[in-house]
């Protein structure tokens, strides 16, 4: 017997033994109240007779089923408890069989067919009930009607002849629905086991991907840090390079390098975006946005690349208002636009949008490109799902940008469509939330240059090569450069050339298990004063975002944009010249400075590769 069919008998077992006190009590009143009705027509002595030993039936069988009852788990398992129950029914049919046996002669034929009624409906009483434990119904039922049935035979009496083949009809009409409610009675128990143990499976696999998952972002966080160190490092290299070369060949070359650079950086971007999400420090803050400034602004970005694919970019805003988050939807509607620009080589892309129901708008972007296939409609919006790209080719990103799109869209409760056509094109459709053109903010600003000469600015790191190229861009913008491995050294040399630094650049993560947050908090206490810091931090964790954003400081991600590192230092300097030195440091970005800097965020993925 297999562990299964094992699991199955015990189960029948438990229900047969459940069902046990209300068939045992029905059949022993069905014996009281027939022995009063045949009091005055039958021997007393001899019913009385009967009755105990029905009685003495009844008690032993009671006795059994408590026994079981309050047996633990692994008693209850021994195989005794089927024989003992099946044994119980066969004694109490033989007992109810000797009784019309004993008195057939007195009876009249009224009589006889009255017991027979009787005995047929405990027949059927028997078959519903045993049909779970079939042993139990064979043997109560033979015994109770066999014997009765061959005696109304062998009477030669026409009714009771007739009433003795109907009994045994009724007998193997019985054991057909109890063997088939048998069967039936075992395929349900087989389900709920089988369900059962697809259950534990399921919770085993969850428990495995659970454990997947949290060793993915453990291996993102440090797998990541430690390749965007050398990136880091690397960026800032060109970044002074460019600003002290004058060749324009060599500058040329510099150029492309970056490009390599900040393709490298967009994949890493994408990574932290997933992490972003799972960490769930993305805030969303809806605001009144005109649309057509930033659809133009999406047009202009992209304008280059379609000339030169020969592909016509077609954007119309009219003159519609959105209340929603700027830079999560523009980060939304750019990764569909660089997905249909990467796989449009003819035709067009659309970029529309039309007034919706109840004041909201339709956006709508459209393209005639590869299309995706009715098959992977659901799988272009899982993480790292790549169409059309067996090679892994880097270039066409790691496929989360649509995952990434969709999440966005659910942040910012905003219903995303998709249809597509193999062959013909993709439409996408999202409904934003209209807002007040009156509500609209004039934040439209220019962006003066910075005046950083004589500037102080202290570098913590324990990354030489990150250092040494700090200091070289910083010095290409004026700035005077302190370098530290850690707070103790920054501390020294603060003592030793009686300098403050008016901002401190510090990397999170330092030796000896210290962070940059613990040691910017050590030299604002030293110096009591609340010196403009940013955070630089390689780090994708999750847990670790969630820390370094609840830091009140800024905080920016490796491999970092010079360009967008030279504003941010100039916003820093800004405040300082107003005399609120505070301003800086009382920042918090969650989602990896993107509240400030809207080119923080990465190029996007490729649409058929998500």
């Amino acid at each position: 017997m297999t562990e299964l069919e094992r699991k199955i008998y015990h189960e029948q077992i438990r229900l047969i033994y459940n069902q046990g006190p209300v068939l045992v009590a029905g059949a022993t009143f069905t014996a009281v109240f027939i022995t009063l009705f045949l009091w005055r027509h039958l021997p007393q002595s001899t019913l009385l007779l009967w009755l105990a030993a029905v009685g003495l039936s009844t008690l032993l069988r009671i006795w059994v089923i408590c026994a079981y009852l309050k047996a633990d788990e692994k008693t209850r398992e021994q195989a005794i408890w089927g024989p003992f129950f099946w044994l119980g029914t066969l004694t109490a049919g033989m007992i109810w069989c000797i009784w019309p046996m004993m008195f057939y002669q007195l009876y009249s034929t009224e009589y006889l067919l009255l017991i027979s009624t009787i005995f047929a409906g405990m027949v059927a009483v028997s078959a519903a009930s045993g049909s779970i434990y079939l042993p139990s119904f064979l043997s109560f039922s033979i015994p109770l009607v066999l014997p009765l049935a061959v005696a109304h035979i062998l009477s030669g009496n026409e009714s009771l002849v007739l009433t003795g083949f109907l009994l045994i009809m009724f007998l193997a009409v019985n054991f057909f629905l109890a063997v088939r409610g048998h069967r039936q009675y075992r395929k349900l128990i087989r389900s709920q086991f089988e369900n059962v143990e697809l259950m534990e499976r399921l919770a085993g696999e969850k428990r495995i991907a659970e454990r997947a998952v949290i060793a993915k972002s453990r291996f993102l966080a440090a797998a990541s840090h430690d390749l965007r160190q050398p990136l880091h490092a690397m960026g800032l290299f060109l970044s002074a390079l460019r600003h002290r070369e004058t060749d324009p060949t060599k500058l040329e070359i510099l150029n492309d390098m970056n490009k390599s650079a900040q393709a490298l950086n967009g994949l890493f971007n994408s990574l932290l975006d997933v992490s972003r999400l799972d960490a769930e420090i993305i805030e969303f803050n809806p605001k009144h946005l005109v649309a057509s400034e930033m659809f133009d602004g999406l047009r202009a970005q992209f304008m280059q690349q379609t000339d030169e694919k020969g592909v016509s970019l077609n954007v119309d805003a009219g003159q519609h208002v959105f209340f929603s988050d700027a830079i999560l939807l523009e980060r939304v509607l750019r990764n569909l636009l660089s997905n249909a620009v990467q796989y449009t080589s003819s035709g067009g892309i659309y970029l529309r949008c039309d007034e919706y129901t109840d004041g909201a708008k339709l956006v709508t972007l459209c393209d005639t490109g590869i299309g995706i296939p009715e098959e992977a409609a659901e799988d272009v919006f899982s993480e790292y799902y790549q169409l059309n790209n067996p090679a892994r080719d880097r270039s066409k990103g790691l496929g989360l940008g649509l995952a990434i799109v969709r999440r966005l869209c659910d942040l910012m409760d905003m219903p995303l469509e998709m249809e597509s056509v193999e062959g013909q094109g993709t439409l996408f459709r999202i409904v934003v939330p209209g807002g007040d053109p009156a509500q609209v903010l004039d934040v439209s600003r220019g962006t003066p240059t910075m005046q950083a000469t004589g500037r102080r600015v202290l570098v913590i790191d324990d990354e030489v090569q990150v250092l040494q190229s700090m200091r070289h861009m910083l010095e290409s913008w004026g700035c005077e450069v302190m370098l530290a491995e850690s707070a103790r050294n920054a501390l020294k040399l603060i003592a030793l050339t009686d300098a403050m630094p008016e901002v401190i650049v510090s990397d999170y993560r330092l030796r000896d298990n210290l962070n940059g947050v613990d040691a910017v908090a050590a030299i604002r206490e030293s110096l009591e004063s609340e010196v403009p810091a940013i955070i630089i931090t390689g780090d994708t964790s999750p847990e670790r975002l969630k820390d370094v954003s609840g830091a009140g400081m800024l905080v920016m991600h490796k491999p970092v944009n010079p360009d967008e590192l030279h504003s941010v230092i100039y916003e820093l300097f800004a405040s300082l010249d107003e005399d609120d030195p505070a301003a800086g440091s009382e920042v918090s970005v969650g989602d990896g400075f993107l509240g400030s800097c809207p080119d923080q965020l990465a190029d996007s993925q490729t649409l058929y590769q998500n």
